[in-house]
């Protein structure tokens, strides 16, 4: 049989799970996590081998991994699960590069997941039917703004007031302990934060 990597959204919960992902960690020769909020949401279906991604060490990590996983998806299937969408924000994609680099005959599936931009917008209940920017730090006219890593908020929220944004709605640790969605905006806020900015 053919090898394959799958890059696997496991969304920011257990229930948040789809049957193709759950498919995939069983069947996988080996899953691997980049992180333990990662493998505490599949740690039911399957414990899988954890990859630490330091801040400010990732690339080497990412590199390395890279490595061996390019020459062990020649003939394995093997499924990096990661937090959210793999597409997204995520660290598959510096692994998936890196393996690409290497070997660009390697077969990739990516497995979608619920992502904190749609999970946040259904936190808050804000609907969007207009333009909508997503972003990590840069903005534009739009109608609704979303902001992930919003660790300075109140800061971020008076760079939107000044593009005609007026209601904020901060939601922190989404799916995890110490949850809060809140209209009352900090001046600092967890990484794991989504600023949703509105205009009237």
């Amino acid at each position: 049989m053919r090898g394959k990597l799958y890059g696997v959204g496991i969304g920011l919960d257990k229930s948040h799970l789809t049957l193709k992902a759950i498919e995939v960690i069983r069947e996988a020769d080996e899953v691997i996590v980049p992180g333990n909020m990662a493998r505490n949401i599949i740690a039911d279906i399957r414990e899988p081998r954890v990859v630490e991604f330091p801040m400010g060490g990732s690339d080497d990590v990412a590199r390395k991994l890279g490595e061996e996983l390019a020459k062990r998806c020649i003939n394995e299937r093997i499924a990096f699960c990661c937090i959210g969408d793999p597409v997204f924000y995520s660290t598959f994609h510096h692994v998936v590069k890196e393996v690409l680099r290497i070997n660009p005959e390697i077969d990739i599936e990516i497995i979608p997941g619920i992502t904190s931009v749609t999970a946040s917008l259904a936190k808050a209940k804000v609907f969007v039917n207009e333009s909508v920017l997503i972003t990590t730090q840069d903005f534009a006219q739009t109608d609704v703004a979303v902001v992930l890593k919003a660790k300075k908020p109140r800061e971020i929220a008076e760079k939107l007031k000044k593009m005609g944004f007026e209601d904020f709605i901060l939601v922190e640790k989404m799916f995890m302990e110490g949850e809060r969605i809140s209209k009352v905006i900090p001046e600092r806020a967890s990484y794991f934060s989504v600023l949703i900015g509105l205009k009237r």
